[in-house]
């Protein structure tokens, strides 16, 4: 394991050791798309392999996972969050701290298709069907302060939970 991934990995470990539920190592072959969100279009999009590790507790998530293209680049991804639940199952305090080869950054959803957002209702609503269908989703990263975004398949990411 390495530093970065130790230090990912360690609040948790201090924060509360009996309430850790898991902590993996994942790994699998992907395609990688980048995404002009100003003009809709997909600028690049190559297979590529993704390493790291993703852990989760009933109160703290983490996922850092490196993607590597077919040309060699890396993007290194992290998705750290705090929450809690509240009494009818719905996440409460969600804190989160997601960053894309170190760059503040968030996540959203697009659909693979047309490129356009989809809203936390289409998203819920996916995920309440019995075999929910997510090959049109993208779950991309998107810095902060740019306009374009990194996706992935989000069946991989649903996949990894």
């Amino acid at each position: 394991m390495t530093t970065k991934q130790q230090l990912i990995i360690l609040p948790m470990l201090l924060g509360s050791v009996s309430a850790m539920a898991m902590v993996a190592e994942v790994e699998g072959d992907t395609i990688c798309t980048t995404v002009s969100l100003t003009s809709q279009k997909v600028l690049k999009k190559t297979p590529c392999r993704f390493k790291g590790n993703t852990g989760a507790s009933m109160v703290y998530f983490v996922q850092q996972l490196n993607f590597i293209t077919t040309s060699n680049k890396t993007v290194s991804t992290i998705n750290n969050a705090s929450f809690r639940f509240g009494d009818n199952g719905e996440t409460l305090d969600l804190e989160e701290t997601i960053s894309i080869n170190d760059k503040p950054a968030k996540i959203i959803k697009l659909n693979s298709r047309t490129l356009r957002k989809l809203t936390k209702t289409e998203m819920d609503n996916l995920h309440k069907k019995k075999v929910p269908d997510f090959s049109k989703v993208l779950h991309c990263f998107k810095p902060i302060k740019e306009n374009t975004a990194f996706c992935i398949p989000y069946s991989v990411i649903y996949d990894m939970a």
